[in-house]
C-alpha cells in the first residue's frame, strides 16, 4: 500500500490568507448595503443586520473549508476513476437550471438553484466538473489528442455543449471562464493550436450571437467600455463609480471600513466590485499586497501541477490554476476598466457561496495532488539512501 505524502504547506498559507482577505472585505463593503436597504425596501431579506452577508459567506467558508479538507484527504486517483460522473452531474445540473420552476432567474439569468435561503450556481461547479473530463480524457488520448476526428473533436464537443449551456442562461461570463479553462488544458495536453482556432472560432460566434440575442442590452457593456462618460448615469454608472473608488484610495487607502461609495454609489460593492473597495480602503500598497498572494498562489498552484508525473493531475490541476487565473483577470480587468465588464466574482474575495465553495474544493483538489507531489519526492530519497547494514 502507497503511503500519502503531505499536503504543500505554503498553498494551504496563501490560501488562509486569501479567505482571510476576502470574508474581512465582505464584512466592510456590505455593511451599509445590508443596514440600510432594508429600510428602503431594497434588501427585504436582510433584516436590517449590518453582518446578514459576512454570517452567510462564514457559513459557506465553513463548508467549503471542511470540503477542501476532504477533497485533500481524497487521492486524486479517486477523481481519474470517477470523472465521468462528476461530469455528467455536472452537465445535468445545467440542463435543469433552465427549466423553470427548477431554475431560480436572477437579474435577467436563469442560473441558480434556490435551495431554502441559499442559491447555488451549478454553472461554478460545472467548471471543475469539466476540467476533470477533459484531464482524463486527454491523459488516456495521449498523442492522439493531435488527431482532429478521433482526438480532439470529442472533448471539443463536449466543451461546447456546457459552453452553451452556460450561454443560454444567460451566462457569457461563466461562459468565457469555462471556455478559456478548456481551451488551457487542451493545449497543455497537446492539442494543435490552429486546430482550437479553426473549430472553436465559429462555435464562440454563434454562442455570442445567442447570448445577445437572448440579452439585447449585453451591448450596452460594450459602449460603456469604450465611452463610459457618454451615459455617465446609465451605462456608463457603474465603471465610473468604481474608477472614483479606485482613486479615492490613492497610496495608503481611506482606512478599513472607512470606504465612501460602498454608501450605495457603487452597485454590487461586495460582489462584482470588491477589487474597488478593497482598493479604496488598502490603497494601491494595500491592493499590491493581495495581488502578490494571488500571484504566488497561483505560481504555487503551477510548481505542484509541474511536479507531479502522473498526466492527469498535472492537467487538472492546470485547469485548477487557470481557473482562477481567467476568472480574477475578468473580475480586476472589469472593474479597473481594461476589459468590458462580465459580472464573475473574484476568487476567494467576492461575497457568493457557490463561488467561495468551489474555489476552496479545488484547492483541496491541488492539495490532494501536492500529497502526491510529497510521496514522490519521499521515495526518490529513500532510493538515494544506501540500505542500512
Amino acid at each position: 500500500m502507497k503511503t500519502r505524502g503531505v499536503p504543500d504547506f505554503l498553498l494551504l498559507f496563501l490560501t488562509a490568507l486569501l479567505v482571510g482577505f476576502g470574508i474581512t472585505m465582505v464584512l466592510s463593503s456590505s455593511s451599509i448595503f445590508a443596514l440600510t436597504s432594508f429600510t428602503s425596501g431594497g434588501c427585504d431579506y436582510c433584516g436590517g443586520d449590518e453582518l446578514y452577508f459576512v454570517k452567510r459567506q462564514s457559513v459557506f467558508l465553513l463548508l467549503g473549508v471542511v470540503g477542501m479538507l476532504v477533497a485533500m484527504n481524497i487521492p486524486f486517483s479517486f477523481y481519474k476513476r470517477n470523472f465521468l460522473l462528476i461530469a455528467l452531474v455536472s452537465f445535468f445540473s445545467l440542463l435543469l437550471v433552465l427549466i423553470p420552476g427548477i431554475g431560480k432567474e436572477v437579474n435577467g439569468a436563469r442560473s441558480w438553484f434556490e435551495i431554502g435561503s441559499a442559491t447555488i450556481q451549478p454553472a461554478e461547479f460545472a467548471k471543475l466538473g469539466l476540467i476533470l473530463y477533459l484531464a482524463a480524457i486527454i491523459s488516456k488520448k495521449g498523442n492522439g489528442i493531435q488527431k482532429l476526428k478521433s482526438g480532439l473533436m470529442p472533448p471539443l464537443m463536449v466543451t461546447g455543449m456546457f459552453f452553451l449551456l452556460i450561454v443560454v442562461q444567460p451566462d457569457l461570463g461563466s461562459a468565457a471562464i469555462l471556455l478559456g479553462c478548456a481551451l488551457i488544458v487542451m493545449i497543455c495536453g497537446g492539442a494543435k493550436i490552429r486546430q482550437l482556432v479553426g473549430l472553436g472560432a465559429p462555435a464562440v460566434t454563434v454562442a455570442l450571437l445567442v447570448y445577445i440575442t437572448a440579452k439585447p442590452h449585453a451591448l450596452n457593456r460594450i459602449y460603456s467600455y469604450l465611452n463610459p462618460w457618454s451615459d455617465m448615469d446609465g451605462t456608463g454608472y457603474n465603471i465610473i463609480q468604481s474608477w472614483i473608488a479606485i482613486a479615492h484610495g490613492g497610496l495608503t487607502g481611506t482606512g478599513f471600513g472607512k470606504s465612501i461609495q460602498k454608501y450605495l454609489y457603487l452597485p454590487e460593492r461586495h460582489t462584482d466590485f470588491i477589487f474597488s473597495i478593497m482598493t479604496e480602503e488598502l490603497g494601491f500598497i494595500g491592493a499590491s499586497v493581495f495581488l502578490l498572494i494571488y500571484l504566488l498562489f497561483l505560481l504555487r498552484g503551477i510548481h505542484i501541477c509541474l511536479r507531479v508525473k502522473d498526466t492527469f493531475a498535472s492537467l487538472a490541476g492546470i485547469g485548477v490554476v487557470s481557473m482562477f487565473a481567467i476568472q480574477a483577470i475578468l473580475n480586476i480587468g472589469g472593474v479597473t476598466g481594461l476589459i468590458p465588464l462580465t459580472g464573475v466574482p473574484l476568487p476567494f474575495i467576492s461575497y457568493g457561496g457557490s463561488s467561495l465553495l468551489v474555489c476552496l474544493l479545488s484547492t483541496g483538489f491541488l492539495l490532494s495532488i501536492s500529497r502526491e507531489v510529497s510521496r514522490q519526492k519521499v521515495e526518490e530519497q529513500l532510493q538515494k539512501q544506501p540500505y542500512a547494514m
